[in-house]
């Protein structure tokens, strides 16, 4: 073995342009697969950060009918009581949260109050939102978030007391900027701040503590709440799992709707697209290194027919012969792939690559080691394949005709 190794030794040095040219060859794949593969699941990644957590959120609550209790535990049920999606629901009792939280696709829950009333002094409608200030994360994808705040406003704060957020399109209607004061029956509050949440499935027209909104709500009940609620405000762990989600909740109540947004469906989607697009490439490049191994070993075989011809007149047989030239083009992939990997590391943290693509804290470009490995297992099978079938091709040639070839 060790003089078959020798042999094969010898005559790559001894092709030092051929040899250049495949070791060029195997290097440059190797470092476009490594780097390529390595952009495009930092793409994927990126993408998933985002399109993981889109429309990751959605409410329950179930729609009463109007002889039920908590239609009759409202003084007004002709014109309020509590709301969601236009139509009047049931309460919810504490325990319902206690059977959904425990579930891995479910992130987060949150109680919440929606309940609608008319204005004391001038009849008109509106809504009320009460939060638990303590659940930021489902609040702020379901209900309104410190980002959707309009300039000149703060959030509400777990120690505020008497103080309200508005709906910007609500506050435009009643004349209402940060600093005034809004009268709900007898009660003042301060407005200190105006947010535009979009079209988050419990957005209301007035937003308030949740212990606060009990408080405001009381007076137009036959009776307290006791911690009930009539929307559960839900933060799925990930897109892919919305429907689990959803499914765990109407399990648990047979009776409640789920509402969201539908965007979360196309970004399961995209997020299959990126994950196929990293498979396909890299089937792509491994192809493409294949075919330019073996363009490259058929060449030299074909330079070497009456070498060939020569040793198998002296004996050799064709195991040898073969042996001999896999042998040859193994050793070329091997040394190529060390250095395409090499040549790859260098390209992704020693160049200006990452700013390029804006690679950040959130989401970095990372050599994985099965990404290199992969690299390398790729230039070793395509010089194995590049040297199998060419040297069995010439290994089947008969002596006296190889040596005919000049």
């Amino acid at each position: 073995m060790s003089d078959l190794f020798n042999c094969a030794w010898r005559e790559i040095q001894r092709r030092k342009a051929r040899t250049t040219a495949n070791l060029i060859g195997f290097t440059l794949t190797v470092a476009i697969l490594i780097v390529m593969v390595s952009l495009m699941q930092f793409a994927r990644d990126a993408a998933g950060k985002v399109l993981a957590t889109t429309g990751t959120h959605f409410i329950a609550f179930a729609p009463r009918c109007v002889e039920e209790k908590c239609a009759a535990m409202v003084k007004d049920s002709a014109h309020e009581g509590f709301i969601a999606n236009g139509v009047f629901t049931k309460l919810l009792e504490p325990g319902d949260l206690k059977k959904i939280v425990p579930y891995p696709a479910i992130k987060e829950i949150s109680p919440y109050l929606l309940f609608k009333m008319r204005d004391k002094f001038d009849g008109h409608a509106f809504t009320i939102g009460g939060f638990d200030l303590s659940d930021s994360s489902v609040v702020g994808s379901t209900c309104c978030a410190p980002a959707d705040l309009l300039p000149g406003g703060r959030f509400l704060r777990p120690d505020d007391s008497e103080k309200i957020l508005l709906e910007e399109a609500y506050a435009r209607e009643r004349g209402q900027h940060v600093g005034d004061l809004l009268l709900i029956d007898d009660q003042a509050f301060t407005v200190i701040g105006i947010v535009n949440p979009g079209d988050r499935p419990a957005k209301a027209d007035v937003y308030l503590p949740y212990a606060e909104a009990e408080r405001v709500i009381a007076p137009h009940l036959t009776e307290p709440l006791k911690d009930r609620m009539n929307i559960i405000l839900v933060q799925v762990a990930n897109a892919k799992q919305q429907r689990d989600a959803i499914r765990r909740v109407q399990s648990i109540l047979p009776e409640a709707i789920s509402s969201s947004s539908s965007c979360w469906k196309p970004a399961v989607q995209v997020m299959g697209m990126n994950e196929q697009a990293v498979g396909l490439l890299t089937i792509i490049i491994a192809l493409a290194t294949v075919a330019l191994a073996l363009r490259s070993q058929w060449a030299s075989v074909l330079e070497r027919r009456h070498d060939i011809g020569i040793l198998k007149a002296l004996g050799w047989t064709n195991r040898i012969v073969v042996s001999l030239l896999v042998l040859e083009s193994l050793l070329q992939a091997v040394l190529g792939g060390l250095l395409g990997c090499l040549l790859a590391v260098v390209i992704l943290l020693f160049t200006p690559i990452r700013q390029i693509i804006g690679a950040t804290a959130m989401v970095q470009i990372t050599l994985s080691p099965l990404v290199m490995a992969g690299g390398l297992l790729l230039a070793i099978a395509g010089g194995i394949i590049a040297g199998l079938i060419p040297a069995w091709h010439a290994a089947r040639q008969c002596p006296a005709d190889a040596l005919r070839q000049v």
